[in-house]
């Protein structure tokens, strides 16, 4: 061989050593890199797909449009394929979700009602020491190459998730949240995901009838011309290591006259929703109820009717629920 085609193939060999250890680099390694990956996937790519949200015994199977604008953002429309018929529609500031079983249109802030994709935090070193994370191992979901990420809870106030991300995109294929033993309590899987360049405006429109629906308009802490339920204000005296409030507001519930106090603590992954309202004799309400992964706890205090709910433990719930307390009557206490 000459002197030339040895420099030849000794460069290419170097290239590709440089080739393969570039593309090694950017290529996730850590729990970390595949939660940052997954926060930046989901705003870049479009795509139509149908999965099944499984809890307990039951199976829904959804329809998802998902669309990635650089300008408009993240725009999604979910419609059932099961089961009774129903329609959610998120942006960037507001869900929506058409009921036509109850005839009503809630419209709530998207911040407090995002997608799982969308709460994942991309960095676990902030949410230490209640949480950690570990790469599993590559799988395959909805006929993709994927990779299998845990994030671990590090108590007994949370629950843990296993995660799958595809090794092409980025994106959550599919998420399970599981309990201290191992149990399976929620599942969301990808059956089939078809990538897209863009989406129609129409792909993003409600389908479903509405007219003659009652429309439901969760909205903030009123001002100071207004008057809420209750101008006191509320707070958790035994509230777990790494849960902060949120939000605090007056809400309006489907079927209800009089709104609800609505209290949000959240750890960053994980969230709990406290509604206060004024007690009533004919729905006294009190102790503990589960719904798939959802733990609610309910309890009355000083005539009013407190509702803890979220994909927590029963523990949890019950210990926030059970240490409310208003601030008036913590003062007036005192004196």
């Amino acid at each position: 061989m000459s002197d030339k085609r040895l420099l030849r193939s000794f460069m290419a060999g170097i290239l590709a050593s440089v080739m393969a250890a570039g593309a090694s680099a950017q290529s996730p390694e850590s729990a970390e890199d595949w939660l940052r990956w997954s926060q930046e996937a989901r705003s870049q790519h479009s795509f139509v797909a149908e999965f099944i949200y499984q809890h307990q015994d039951h199976v829904d199977t959804m329809r998802i449009w998902r669309s990635a604008h650089p300008d408009a953002g993240v725009q999604e429309r979910l419609f059932s394929l099961s089961g009774e018929p129903r329609e959610i529609i998120r942006d960037h500031e507001e869900v929506t979700c058409v009921l036509p079983s109850a005839q009503a249109v809630m419209v709530d802030r998207r911040h407090w009602q995002a997608p799982l994709d969308a709460r994942l935090p991309d960095s676990l070193s902030d949410h230490e020491p209640h949480y950690r994370g570990r790469v599993i191992g590559e799988d395959r979901v909805a006929g993709r190459p994927t990779q299998r990420v845990a994030i671990l809870a590090e108590d007994a106030m949370r629950y843990g998730y296993q995660l799958w991300f595809d090794q092409e995109t980025g994106l959550l294929m599919r998420a399970e949240l599981v309990s201290s033993e191992g149990d399976v309590l929620e599942r969301v899987m990808m059956l089939d995901m078809e990538l897209r360049d863009g989406l129609e405006p129409t792909e993003l429109m409600s389908q479903l009838p509405q007219e003659g629906f009652k429309r439901v308009t969760a909205r903030a802490t009123p001002s100071a011309d207004d008057q809420p339920i209750d101008a006191s204000s509320w707070s958790v005296a035994d509230l777990p290591d790494g849960f902060q409030l949120h939000m605090e507001r007056e809400q309006a519930l489907p079927g209800r006259d009089q709104a609800a106090r609505h209290l949000l603590f959240s750890d960053g992954i994980a969230t709990v929703s406290i509604y206060i309202e004024a007690e009533t004799p004919d729905e006294r309400m009190r102790g503990a109820l589960r719904m798939g992964a959802m733990n609610v706890y309910t309890t009355t205090m000083d005539g009013y009717q407190v509702v803890a709910l979220g994909e927590v433990p029963s523990s949890t719930v019950e210990r926030m629920a059970t240490s409310l307390q208003r601030a008036d009557s913590t003062s007036n206490a005192s004196h």
